[in-house]
C-alpha cells in the first residue's frame, strides 16, 4: 500500500432487516463500528449506504452514531447510483475501505466496480458477511483475483497507522484487544 494513501471508509448495507438470516451479523457490526470509531479518531471520511431502505430496513443503529454520509439506493453497487458515485473519491490515491452485507452481492458489485475504475480497494474480511458462509467465501476468492486486497480488521488499522509512535496507536489498539 502508498504509505501517502488516505482512506475512505464504505459501508454497505449493514440493515437490521439482516439480523435473522446472517450467523456472521453481529462481528460484521461489531467489527463495523469499531472501524467506525477508528475512522472518527483519524478523521478519515466515512459513507454508509443503504439498500432499498423501504424493505429492509435502516442501517443498524449501533452504526448511526458516526459522523457518517448516508445514502440510499435500489441497484445493489453504490457506484450505480449517480448520488453514492458522486460521494465516493475516485482520486487513485484514495484507498477504498469497504466493509458490509452482502458479500457477494452488493459488496461484491460494489467492489467490481471500484476495480473497474482502477480504485485500491481493501475489503474487511471480518466484516462483510452473506447468509451462506459458502457464497462469502466465493465472494473473498473472486475479489482477490480481480485485484481487491483482502485484510482482517485488525491489519487493517495498523496498516493505516504504520506505527507504533502514531498519536492515536493507543487508543485503536485498544479497540482491537
Amino acid at each position: 500500500m502508498d504509505h501517502t494513501a488516505t482512506h475512505q471508509i464504505l459501508a454497505v448495507d449493514i440493515q437490521e432487516r439482516f439480523l435473522p438470516h446472517i450467523t456472521q451479523y453481529s462481528e460484521v457490526v461489531n467489527n463495523t463500528e469499531k472501524l467506525l470509531t477508528a475512522a472518527e479518531l483519524l478523521s478519515l471520511e466515512i459513507l454508509l449506504f443503504e439498500q432499498y431502505p423501504q424493505g429492509l430496513g435502516r442501517t443498524d443503529e449501533r452504526l448511526i452514531g458516526f459522523h457518517i454520509r448516508r445514502f440510499e439506493k435500489t441497484s445493489f453497487s453504490a457506484l450505480n447510483d449517480p448520488l453514492s458515485k458522486a460521494a465516493i473519491s475516485l482520486n487513485p490515491t484514495t484507498i477504498k475501505v469497504v466493509v458490509g452485507l452482502e458479500a457477494h452481492v452488493c459488496v461484491y458489485q460494489t467492489v467490481q466496480d471500484l476495480l473497474r475504475l482502477k480504485q485500491p480497494v481493501i475489503v474487511v474480511a471480518d466484516a462483510i458477511a452473506s447468509r451462506n458462509i459458502q457464497h462469502k467465501a466465493w465472494a473473498i476468492d473472486q475479489l482477490r483475483n480481480d485485484g481487491a486486497i483482502i485484510m482482517s480488521l485488525e491489519a487493517v488499522l495498523f496498516d493505516i497507522l504504520k506505527d507504533a509512535k502514531h498519536p492515536h496507536f493507543k487508543a485503536i489498539s485498544k479497540l482491537i484487544r
